[in-house]
């Protein structure tokens, strides 16, 4: 059988709770087969200042979850951190951390926390809160789906820079889908499934009308933090991952990172538990 879960695998999978595709293949993470093209990372919520009793701090845990990906097997390009970062925790370990990462705001990112962002790492964001890079034929799309403060998602904001804009430039974006083999999406909130409104979701014009964008573009996959939680489900018929923190998790659930396996045909997904 392909290495690969079908869209369909994905829906069944997903919908059988813990065990979902995220976590399948947990126990033997990094053993591919066939071997991929490339490996990526998703590093979410890493809380980097937030240090709780009796456990490591969130740096020692964020650096746990890097030592283990620098030795694995297929060491990945490269990371994607979906918000909740704490920047002024993550700037003085940059010169430290050899694995580039790409990131975005969540809901823990102030106004100034989000300038620092942008500084940090100009070649990614320029004046802009969302941002999108290519790999060869691959693209990915950073969103800021995030404001200070709220735990509803936002596409536009006064906390956003711009503050107009993203809506515009997503929907060009994807417009040029078939200039891509696959598209990958990261973001902070996320948006509920069937774009149900919460208040740990996009709010629900937003998620309506990104839902109809997704289902018209068909991105690859897409991946977002924000919950503490493994949630996966189909939306706008494209793979969702709800990936689970590196520091602190609902129902003591594991810690960890997810590892993306890129094919020319599809990708795979293990989660890679830190133990830390």
């Amino acid at each position: 059988m392909d290495a690969r879960v079908s869209r369909r695998e994905f829906l069944r999978i997903a919908g059988a709770g813990a065990a979902g595709l995220a976590f399948a293949a947990s126990a033997g993470a990094d053993a591919w087969s066939p071997a991929p093209e490339y490996v990526f990372a998703i590093i979410a919520d890493p809380h980097l200042r937030e240090d709780r009793e009796g456990e490591p701090t969130g740096v020692q845990k964020f650096q746990a979850l890097l030592a283990r990906l620098d030795g694995l097997a297929t060491r990945p390009e490269f990371a994607l951190i979906p918000g909740d970062i704490h920047p002024e925790k993550l700037e003085p370990l940059l010169p430290q951390i050899d694995l580039p990462l790409h990131v975005v705001a969540g809901n823990h990112e102030s106004v100034a926390h989000r300038a620092q962002l942008r500084a940090m790492l100009p070649d990614d964001f320029g004046e802009r809160d969302f941002y999108a890079l290519a790999r060869g034929d691959d693209l990915f799309v950073a969103l800021c789906t995030a404001i200070p403060g709220d735990h509803v998602g936002h596409f536009q904001s006064q906390f956003i820079t711009p503050q107009l804009g993203q809506l515009a430039w997503l929907e060009e974006l994807l417009s040029r889908r078939g200039d891509f083999r696959h598209v990958f999406v990261q973001g902070h909130v996320p948006p509920g499934p069937g774009a149900v409104s919460g208040t740990m979701f996009l709010a629900h014009n937003d998620a309506l009308w990104f839902e109809a964008l997704v289902r018209q573009t068909a991105p690859t996959g897409l991946f977002f933090g924000h919950r503490h939680t493994q949630a996966d489900f189909e939306f706008g018929g494209v793979p969702l991952y709800g990936v689970r923190s590196c520091n602190w998790n609902s129902g003591g659930q594991p810690r960890g990172g997810l590892l993306v396996a890129v094919f020319a045909d599809g990708f795979e997904a293990q989660f890679l538990p830190t133990g830390a």
